[in-house]
């Protein structure tokens, strides 16, 4: 298993794949908002992160989706007031609770990465798309337990409220209601990351001639930094 280092060619991708999923992600909460009132929504919000994480690995993917998570919660976050919980939750209940609706809700996308060397040293076409499918779904079901953790222990109601037929005071709710989207994200970013696989494999195998001059560049780039310091 090769290590990849981090040049400025891969920070450079994170950052336009995080923006791009960011993107996605306000678009497709625009468009949805008022069918999932308590949040949620349908799209291709997860396909960049996808994306890095097969081209780039694990720690790349993780990084995106981190920084996704962070720039999504500058636009406003839903926090449980303090004085709703009881001893130590009154400290760490809002962190908990942070911590799976926002921060962990987009990194732990960045989770297919741990497939990327796998999908990279398969010839055929059928197996690569497997470890797509597979690190893909995955990805897709940690981001869903987070939201259906959160909705559990956190945002669970007195059952006035229904959703598909599903009263809020039972976990069954938090998993019904975040399936519900979670489950179509799922399929659609599958689809389209098979889709790519086939058409334009390229796009997510990042060969070793490519890695190497990216790094040789970094290489002359430092040296030049340095010798401008030592004048």
């Amino acid at each position: 298993m090769k290590k990849q280092k981090f040049t400025t060619k891969v920070l450079a991708e994170v950052a336009i794949f995080a923006a791009l999923a960011f993107a996605l992600d306000a678009l497709q909460g625009g468009m949805w908002r008022g069918v999932f009132v308590n949040g949620g929504s349908i799209g291709l919000a997860m396909l960049p992160i996808l994306v890095i994480s097969y081209r780039r690995g694990l720690v790349p993917g993780l990084l995106c989706g981190l920084i996704v998570s962070l720039v999504q919660m500058l636009g406003g976050i839903y926090v449980i007031n303090a004085s709703n919980y009881e001893g130590a939750m009154k400290v760490l209940g809002p962190f908990f609770q942070i911590g799976l609706d926002y921060v962990l809700a987009y990194t732990v996308v960045g989770f297919a990465g741990a497939f990327h060397f796998l999908f990279e040293k398969e010839e055929d076409i059928k197996s690569k798309i497997i470890w797509i499918i597979v690190g893909t779904v995955v990805a897709g079901l940690l981001k869903y337990m987070c939201h259906v953790l959160a909705g559990g222990f956190f945002w669970l109601g007195d059952g006035s409220d229904k959703f598909m037929g599903v009263n809020n005071a039972t976990w069954a709710y938090s998993f019904v209601y975040n399936g519900a989207y979670s489950i179509p994200n799922i399929i659609l970013c599958t689809g389209i990351m098979v889709l790519i696989a086939k058409v334009y494999p390229q796009f997510l195998n990042v060969n070793d001639t490519v890695i190497k001059k990216e790094e040789a560049i970094d290489a002359e780039a430092t040296t030049i930094k340095e010798d401008n310091v030592n004048e």
